[in-house]
């Protein structure tokens, strides 16, 4: 049985999407660090996968446009002129960090950190379960620095929650004996 051109045209085009598509996940294979994704990928350009929450009601960016872009425009503030104000923690570290990340790391609140963008992803631990959150380092950053006073205040704030666990830990060793 022979195939047209018609069919022939046809079996090359899907070919080809086949490729493209196959090519852009191993890109996006490449791209991830550690499950999470190192830069934006071209599926986080499109309207109806970008998401901004606001005391928990999600929009599409199409029906918030002046809040177009958030995550990018954090990733342009994160260059080289920042990176001296960087702590050593946060040199090499990944552009979206998770909730709990956040909350350990920068001594947020969750109702703070409830009301920045987003990005969902994939959980990296297992497939099934609910949709990881990913917020961006430089927005999470820049509203702990806020909130406590810059750099140092945030630094005083870490050491103040250190030594308060240590003496809690210390208090319940020594109820022990």
């Amino acid at each position: 049985m022979a195939l047209t051109e018609e069919q022939r045209k046809r079996m090359e085009e899907n070919r080809k999407r086949a490729l493209d598509i196959r090519k852009k996940r191993e890109m996006e294979k490449e791209e991830a660090v550690g499950g999470f994704f190192a830069e934006t990928t071209p599926q986080e350009k499109g309207l109806e996968q970008k998401r901004r929450t606001v005391n928990g009601a999600t929009e599409s960016e199409e029906d918030k446009k002046p809040s177009s872009n958030v995550l990018s425009e954090d990733r342009k503030d994160c260059d080289d002129s920042e990176d001296e104000s960087l702590e050593d923690f946060e040199r090499d570290a990944s552009a979206y960090i998770s909730q709990t990340e956040a909350q350990r790391a920068y001594c947020l609140p969750k109702g703070t950190i409830d009301v920045l963008s987003y990005i969902e992803r994939d959980n990296p631990h297992q497939r099934g379960w609910s949709k990881m959150k990913l917020y961006s380092r430089a927005e999470v950053r820049r509203r702990a620095r806020k909130r406590y006073g810059g750099k140092t205040g945030l630094i005083l704030e870490r050491e103040k929650r250190k030594k308060k666990k240590y003496e809690k830990e210390l208090k319940e060793v020594k109820e022990m004996r």
